[in-house]
């Protein structure tokens, strides 16, 4: 069955994570992608948090996990040579990905003016930090910096600790998928209209659009988020998390009726008719209290008896998994979250990697291809795109690939 890109052609100068996110989102519904890197070194990802074989290959798993699907190949991109390379990968494509610091593809040549002189229809999507115009437009951003200024931290954390980071890159992988968005929407705009566009995304906008919810609380009624923990922004002791006899477990009561029936799961049915129990105002005004009450309680028994007993009265409550038990659950294990790869060339075996987050009832989104290793298919694609072996030869021998 088809897939919704099969036929798109995707030159993508992307490198680290949110770049390679969106075009390996795009890979897997069916777009050829051509990755370009630098030679020798590659892409920056390659040997982050790399060990053992990963580290020998330049593969390591995070950048396996954003690579998939794609071709490499290697070009410096100063050399003079490097101006007919592009113009023949780009002439034809449907699109282009980037995340250099706003100016510099211009100054090497490939901006959007001359990319749509190669290909007016072409969709250029230009990936930063803070967008390509404004007073930080040409700051530098990672990951840290974007999670701090952004003012995500500002919403996590606690009043003792402070402001807390996220456990993993959340800015680069919110700002990845925003960035599949944006070029499936110029994707089908080119369909539709024919015409081409240059997308502007920024990694700070990416943040603040994941905390629309925040936002629309300070931007409407001047609410400014609090440092809150584990504990809920509705602010009642019944929406935290608790610690149990064996582990830690998730509550969400925030309503009058979900309260009621925590009341019984606690085995305090009596608390029902308590103003403290049962209604909003009082789980607020009395948090401190009504937290020191369930963390007694819950500290009795396992999160499995919990989970258990407030399943059966109909209370919203999970286990704090690990990422392992949620990876390997049961649930997630018969989705096919997973996807299996062969390992990079030059190591046996396989490995599993993330898919994408749906289901589709034709044209599954998945691939064959492995990451590719760092300029490994660079003889494949010139060939392809018309260089003769003597050509290619000279390219080697003059550092251009």
């Amino acid at each position: 069955m088809a897939k919704a890109f099969e036929g798109v052609r995707i030159v993508d100068f992307t490198q680290v994570l949110c770049g390679p996110m969106a075009t390996a989102q795009l890979a897997l519904l069916g777009a050829e992608v051509i990755k370009i890197e630098q030679p020798v070194v590659g892409d920056q990802m390659r040997m982050l948090s790399a060990r053992d074989q990963w580290e020998e290959t330049r593969c390591s798993p995070a950048f396996m996990g954003v690579n998939y699907g794609k071709r490499s190949i290697t070009l410096n991109l100063k050399a003079p040579e490097a101006k007919e390379i592009v113009t023949r990968l780009v002439t034809g494509a449907n699109a282009i990905a980037e995340n250099f610091k706003p100016g510099v593809l211009d100054r090497l040549g490939f901006g959007y003016e001359w990319a749509q002189s190669i290909e007016p229809a072409i969709v250029y999507l230009s990936i930063s930090g803070f967008g390509q115009t404004g007073p930080l437009s040409g700051a530098g951003a990672y990951d840290g910096a974007i999670q701090a200024m952004s003012g995500m931290m500002s919403t996590t954390g606690t009043p003792e600790l402070g402001p807390l980071r996220a456990g993993f890159p959340l800015a680069d992988m919110t700002t990845g998928m925003n960035a599949a968005f944006a070029l499936a929407s110029g994707l089908y705009r080119q369909k539709a209209t024919g015409e081409g566009q240059h997308l502007d995304l920024a990694m700070t906008d990416s943040m603040l659009s994941l905390m629309n919810y925040s936002v629309c609380r300070l931007a409407v009624a001047g609410d400014e988020p609090e440092l809150l923990g584990n504990n809920s922004p509705s602010f009642q002791a019944t929406s935290s998390v608790f610690t149990t006899q064996n582990g830690h477990l998730s509550i969400a009561v925030f309503t009058d009726a979900m309260a009621l029936r925590l009341c019984d799961a606690l085995d305090h049915p009596e608390w029902k008719d308590d103003p403290k129990w049962n209604t909003m105002q009082g789980r607020r005004d009395h948090f401190d209290e009504l937290q020191a009450i369930l963390n007694e309680i819950l500290a009795q028994k396992t999160t499995e008896v919990w989970l258990e007993i407030m399943e059966r009265e109909g209370v919203p409550v999970s286990p704090v998994n690990t990422l392992k038990e949620a990876v390997y659950s049961e649930q997630v294990t018969q989705r096919n979250f997973l996807i299996d790869l062969p390992a990079p060339t030059g190591i046996d075996g396989s490995v599993q990697l993330p898919g994408t987050s749906f289901i589709a009832s034709e044209g599954t989104p998945g691939t064959n291809r492995t990451a590719p290793r760092v300029g490994e298919q660079t003889e494949e694609i010139l060939a392809e795109y018309g260089f003769s072996d003597t050509e290619i030869t000279g390219f080697h021998n003059r550092g251009v690939v």
